[in-house]
């Protein structure tokens, strides 16, 4: 990775974002532009991230990347997508990287040199897995779960890297694609896939309207035929929807079935038939079983497991269960103080917890000064 790249993110984090763009669990961290060393140009790119993000804590989020995002309307459509099925604990918590593309350069840049000499998408392949994800890691905090959405020739793009990254991928969504250019055919490639084997599951989804019907068919009947466990893949039909609205219609469901299997277990988790919390370890492996890498559940539902036990008055299991939030979300200052209220009714020492509350308090970004003002007049109260 250039140098120049981290120079420019210095430079730059401070920068308010361009777009005004309002949501319930995620804001924007910056925009900026960087050099690839591989495409020789300027790539824009916005990062947003859940509301709970911080830098400094040890706390890794999953990766989705989008591109074209110079295209305003399906952009902000995805973005708030995503922001409702977070806010509704459906999804998980996410960090968005949002690539754009200049219309000099979205052709060749998703062209493969195959179907001509001057085709970029080998050097774009680098660009995403050699730079732009590694940036993710060291500076945003992404995890080793990787999404990538693309519409129509990034569409196409994200497909064939269903085959050439397939083991560095989690989850590709490619919106109103085609899967024919001179000398590649994705649709037999995708055959080559049919004894892929890995311990998690690699999901692909995929929607066309009606701009590549055949197209859908042809892709359609081959994963009918795949048959591997492995993969678990799906494509829609929109017979009458335009090109353009293809990606608001397929988003929503693609996403949903992918993080179907996190919310279920999230979802047996917070069953009120669910009390041995010792066990949770048993929830967080048959995550990464699926994902292959480790999803935290959401601050709502860890927290929501805790009030649960709270109003049952099984105290010991709120403060079990609160603290399990605190494991996930160490910023969640307020959680020491949930757990402070119950030591307080049944006169247990609660020193350290008063202690624990100060420091998390302290280094948390998830509140405001006149927030963290108001926590700090709770814990006065509590405590007098």
């Amino acid at each position: 990775m250039k140098k120049s790249i981290l120079f420019i993110l210095v430079l730059l984090l401070v920068t308010s974002s361009i777009f005004a763009q309002n949501y319930e669990r995620y804001k924007n961290l910056l925009d900026t532009t960087i050099t690839s060393e591989n495409l020789s140009f300027d790539k824009n790119i916005t990062v947003t991230v859940p509301f709970e993000w911080q830098k400094e804590l040890k706390r890794d989020f999953p990766l989705i990347i989008i591109f074209d995002s110079q295209n305003e309307r399906s952009h902000n459509y995805i973005l708030n997508t995503i922001d409702y099925l977070t806010s509704n604990e459906q999804m998980p918590s996410s960090i968005i990287i949002s690539v754009a593309s200049e219309q000099q350069y979205r052709y060749i840049e998703t062209l493969h040199e195959i179907s001509n000499e001057k085709g970029l998408a080998a050097e774009n392949e680098k660009f995403i897995f050699d730079e732009l994800i590694p940036l993710a890691e060291s500076q945003f905090n992404a995890s080793k779960f990787r999404m990538l959405i693309g519409h129509s020739r990034y569409g196409y793009f994200t497909t064939s890297l269903l085959f050439s990254r397939i083991n560095e991928l989690n989850a590709i969504i490619s919106l109103s694609p085609f899967f024919t250019q001179k000398n590649v055919e994705l649709n037999d490639s995708i055959q080559k896939l049919k004894n892929y084997k890995t311990q998690s599951t690699k999901y692909y989804r995929f929607g066309i309207g009606n701009d590549y019907p055949e197209d859908f068919y042809k892709m359609d009947s081959v994963l009918q035929t795949l048959n591997n466990s492995s993969i678990n893949s799906k494509g829609t039909l929109f017979k009458e929807a335009d090109h353009n609205v293809t990606p608001g219609l397929t988003i929503a469901p693609a996403l949903y079935e992918i993080f179907e299997s996190w919310a279920h277990t999230q979802g047996k988790y917070m069953s009120n038939d669910f009390n041995e919390l010792n066990k949770f370890s048993i929830f967080e492996n048959e995550i990464k079983e699926n994902y292959g890498s480790k999803i935290e559940f959401s601050l709502g539902a860890l927290n929501g497991k805790g009030w649960y036990f709270y109003n049952e008055g099984q105290f010991d299991k709120a403060i079990e269960a609160w603290k399990l939030l605190i494991e996930s979300y160490p910023n969640c200052s307020e959680a020491h103080l949930y757990i402070l209220d119950v030591q307080i009714q049944l006169k247990q020492n609660y020193a350290k917890t008063i202690e624990n509350f100060e420091e998390s308090l302290a280094n948390s970004k998830l509140y405001s000064e006149n927030e963290k003002l108001e926590l700090l007049k709770e814990l006065e109260d509590l405590t007098k």
